[in-house]
């Protein structure tokens, strides 16, 4: 697999308002190099930060009712002359069981066609029928794989060079982050959101060494998106728990549901949520992490690529071989995000804290 460099800005993922797949507005010429554009363009020195985007209000649609069979061709009423001579009328029990038979055919008819119908949307690319992701529970095997990475290779995956990994920007002398009395830590995104899905292999395994995730859903992004059904998980409907650092999250938008920008609202934010994503990004697009107001992550860590034509279970299967550069763009983030953890906890747990690797990172930021 070709190296992917960090800074390749790749288009979409975090959708700008008014306009879908990530591309700016008509018109919009790109900023010169090393400048900073505007919120709604790629920020440079990141791993494919795409311009935002702000999910829309959700839809209401028309609850689907589907029609039933048309009429068949109008019969030919009343006698002509020289035809057959009409039938004699049928009697009030006749027309009674008639009617009884015609409503139990329909019954079956409807039935036949929800049972053979496929209720997952679905739209065509390149002639190629593709559906929406669905969110299943993810199985536990799997959770455990991501969550006990051994600290070996941490250490030996240590902090991978910034064309690899884009740490977390590191804020100084801003109030601590508490949320129900423990330090802090927000994160929003989208299920339609390739960088996302990319991030949250990484705070899945950096956050399960403080505490527990339950009910965890197994995704992918969108396959309309750029790095198309990138394989992830999905926070939406799962719970935390940890005596060190309370984690709220956010899925604020769906999957698109059938093609590039047609996802919709899903979780909405709360004031603490609104207030911190629109004071340290402007409201600018998924992913954002907020640990602690102590580090920040507004830029897509690492390139989604590298997990290009994986599922789960592949990705999972790669993280115990620190050579590989799945393991080395997730474990990497992954250290990063410990660091900035334990800068919240007052270093706690030692055991998670003074692993060597963790030490290295929170260095690398000026965290210790």
């Amino acid at each position: 697999m070709s190296a992917v460099q960090a800074g390749g800005g790749k288009g979409s993922g975090q959708r700008p308002p008014g306009t879908a797949g990530g591309r700016p507005p008509t018109g919009t010429k790109p900023a010169p190099p090393g400048t900073r554009p505007a919120p709604t363009r790629a920020k440079p020195g990141a791993p494919g930060r795409a311009p935002a985007r702000r999910p829309p209000a959700t839809k209401t649609g028309s609850g689907g009712a589907g029609g039933g069979g048309g009429r068949g061709p109008k019969q030919p009423g009343g006698y002509r002359p020289g035809a057959a001579r009409p039938p004699g009328r049928f009697s009030a029990s006749t027309l009674a069981f008639a009617a009884v038979a015609v409503v139990v055919v329909l019954v079956v008819v409807f039935v036949v066609v929800k049972v053979t119908s496929n209720n997952t949307p679905s739209a065509s690319v390149n002639g190629k029928t593709i559906s929406a992701p669905v969110d299943t529970v993810a199985p536990l095997a799997l959770v455990n794989k991501v969550e006990s990475v051994p600290n070996s290779v941490a250490n030996a995956v240590g902090i991978p060079s910034t064309s690899v990994v884009n740490p977390p920007t590191v804020k100084k002398g801003e109030p601590a982050l508490t949320i129900d009395g423990k330090p802090g830590a927000v994160f929003i995104g989208g299920e339609f959101c390739p960088f996302c899905a990319a991030e949250r292999w990484s705070i899945i395994m950096a956050f399960s060494k403080f505490g527990t995730f339950s009910n965890l859903k197994e995704t992918t992004s969108s396959p309309w998106d750029t790095d198309p059904s990138t394989p992830t998980f999905s926070f939406y409907g799962a719970t935390y728990q940890s005596n060190y650092i309370t984690f709220d999250t956010s899925e604020h938008a769906t999957n698109d549901k059938d093609g590039v920008g047609t996802s919709s609202a899903l979780q909405p934010l709360t004031k603490q949520e609104a207030n911190l994503w629109q004071t340290y990004d402007n409201d600018a697009g998924f992913p954002f992490l907020d640990i602690g107001n102590k580090a920040l992550v507004t830029s897509p860590s690492y390139v989604p690529t590298v997990l290009a034509g994986l599922d789960q279970d592949d990705v999972a299967s790669k993280l115990t071989n620190p050579k590989d550069p799945v393991t080395q763009s997730i474990v990497g983030t992954a250290n990063y995000l410990t660091a900035a953890i334990c800068a919240t906890t007052g270093q706690k747990p030692a055991s998670v804290c003074s692993v060597p690797a963790i030490g290295k990172a929170a260095k690398a930021m000026g965290l210790s």
